[in-house]
């Protein structure tokens, strides 16, 4: 009958462990379904109220219809007593066309409400978005996030961040490349936009979310 033997000298062998690779910035892929683009920054559900301001031939937030949201229209200048009641705040503002927004946005949301503000520039947006940005800091939103939709807000394929310089950093490589020299030339000065805080200045859109949580 064979015997069990135990082994006194093992033979070392060499055992690689693969350094854990580095996490990739956040690049938001586009989900499916009607209005993806909007439905991953909004989450639409029956019930839900919206006000939509300007935009009167847009259709880029029609999906929210069609999702059980009930959008209105309302006096422009609310009053002081004024009820903050509604879920989402809506606008779709192309340049050169400034719509008259109500004197305080924040007074109609309720606690968890958000100003959604699509902007669309001819070849980048320029000084509108900072604009927008500097209102809603004004108004003091709690959260204020802005995004870019690749290649456009209407055919979007990815929404990239752009509230820290990485996911736009890494988008910028996928989709540009740093190999032949103008390339690695953008990618200089898309790195110095970034490190001025002016990245946003310079795209064909931008998509402000400003979140009131209390």
């Amino acid at each position: 009958m064979a015997e069990l033997q135990t082994i006194d000298h093992m033979p070392q062998v060499p055992i690689c462990v693969a350094e854990p690779a580095p996490a990739r910035p956040e690049v938001l892929p586009q989900p499916v379904g009607a209005g993806p683009l909007w439905r991953s920054l909004l989450f639409p559900h029956r019930g839900q109220r919206a006000l939509e301001i300007g935009g009167d031939d847009s259709t880029l937030f029609a999906f929210l219809r069609e999702a059980g949201v009930r959008i209105e229209r309302r006096a422009e200048h609310p009053g002081p007593a004024a009820v903050a009641d509604l879920d989402l705040v809506l606008e779709h503002r192309r340049e050169g066309r400034t719509p008259v927004r109500p004197v305080r946005i924040r007074s109609f949301l309720a606690p968890g409400g958000r100003w959604v503000v699509a902007l669309e520039g001819n070849g980048w947006i320029g000084l509108a978005g900072r604009r927008i940005l500097r209102r809603a800091m004004r108004e003091g939103f709690e959260t204020i996030e802005t995004y870019y939709a690749y290649p456009s807000l209407h055919s979007p394929r990815i929404l990239v961040p752009l509230d820290r310089p990485e996911p736009f950093l890494y988008f910028l490589r996928l989709a540009v490349g740093v190999h032949a020299p103008r390339q690695r030339l953008l990618a200089l000065g898309a790195r110095c936009l970034c490190a001025l805080r002016l990245h946003r200045m310079v795209l064909p859109n931008l998509i402000m979310v400003a979140r009131r949580t209390k």
